[in-house]
C-alpha cells in the first residue's frame, strides 16, 4: 500500500466531509456522489484503521440498514446522528494512516478483515496432508495457530477477557490489529449441531461487552462429521447476530 497517496485522499475526504456535514454554512461545491466515491477507493483503508463494527439504523417502516462504520453510516444512510461519530473516525485514521507514511520503521504489513476471511477459507486446502484426522476442537485450534500467525503479527491465543456478570470468557484467538476475535468450534459424528448454535449465541455478548479491544467476532466451524450438507441457513442466521461479522462452515476431510 503507498500510504502517502492514501493519505492524500483520505484527506480528501476528511475535508469534503467536514464542509458537506460539519461547517456552517455548508458547501455546496462538495457533492455526496464526490464523497461516496472517495469513500469507495478507501473503504478497505477505512475498515482497516477503524475496525468493522455493525452500526444499524432505522429507516423507517421497519426498515434497517447495517453500515461497518460511523463515516459509512453517514454518508449513505444520511442519519445526522453519526456525522460527528464519523468526523471523528476519519480524524483517527488520518493520523493513523499519516504516521505510517512518516515512519519507514513501522512495518508496512497489510491486514484487512477481507485478507483474515481469505485465510480462513484456505482452511481446507492446508489440512490436505495432514496424516492424522483432525479429532476434536484442539486439532483445529493448533492448525488454525499455524495459518494465521503465518499471516498477522499479533496474534492473541485464548487471551483472557475480563469478567462480564459471572463468567469469564476465553475466545480462541484475538487480532487486536483488526479489533476481531475468532472462535473455533468442531463439529464431530456425536456433536448436536443445535449445541454448538447455542453456545455461539451465549458468548458473542460476553465476549464483546467485556472489552473495549474488540468490535467483532469471525465465527470458524470445522465440520468433521459434515452433518451440515447445506449450510447457509445456519451461517445466514448467525451473521444476523450482532458483533458476528462472518461465518465460515468447513466440510472436514475424510477419515
Amino acid at each position: 500500500m503507498d500510504y502517502k497517496e492514501s493519505l492524500e485522499k483520505l484527506e480528501k475526504l476528511l475535508d469534503g466531509y467536514k464542509k458537506h456535514y460539519i461547517d456552517n454554512p455548508r458547501d455546496a461545491s462538495v457533492s455526496l456522489e464526490y464523497l461516496c466515491t472517495l469513500y469507495g477507493e478507501l473503504e478497505e483503508l477505512i475498515n482497516r484503521f477503524a475496525g468493522i463494527q455493525k452500526i444499524t439504523v432505522g429507516l423507517g417502516f421497519n426498515v434497517e440498514a447495517t453500515y461497518p462504520n460511523y463515516v459509512e453510516s453517514a454518508l449513505f444512510s444520511g442519519w445526522a446522528h453519526h456525522v460527528h461519530q464519523g468526523y471523528t473516525q476519519l480524524l483517527k485514521i488520518v493520523g493513523k494512516v499519516r504516521q505510517h507514511a512518516k515512519d519507514p520503521a513501522i512495518p508496512k504489513i497489510e491486514y484487512s478483515i477481507t485478507n483474515l476471511i481469505e485465510v480462513l477459507r484456505r482452511f481446507r486446502e492446508c489440512c490436505q496432508y495432514l496424516t492424522i484426522p483432525l479429532q476434536d476442537e484442539s486439532y483445529v485450534q493448533s492448525v488454525l495457530w499455524t495459518i494465521l500467525r503465518s499471516h498477522f503479527e499479533r496474534l492473541e491465543k485464548e487471551e483472557t477477557l475480563p469478567k462480564f456478570g459471572a463468567k469469564s470468557y476465553r475466545p480462541d484467538f484475538g487480532i487486536p490489529d483488526l479489533r476481531v476475535l475468532i472462535e473455533a468450534k468442531f463439529i464431530g459424528p456425536k456433536t448436536d449441531v443445535a449445541t454448538i448454535q447455542d453456545g455461539i449465541l451465549s458468548d458473542v455478548a460476553g465476549y464483546l461487552k467485556s472489552t473495549p479491544d474488540y468490535d467483532s467476532i469471525v465465527i470458524f466451524v470445522y465440520d468433521s462429521a459434515q452433518k451440515m450438507r447445506d449450510s447457509r441457513k445456519f451461517t445466514e442466521d448467525i451473521k444476523t447476530v450482532e458483533g458476528i461479522i462472518d461465518v465460515i462452515v468447513v466440510p472436514g476431510i475424510g477419515q
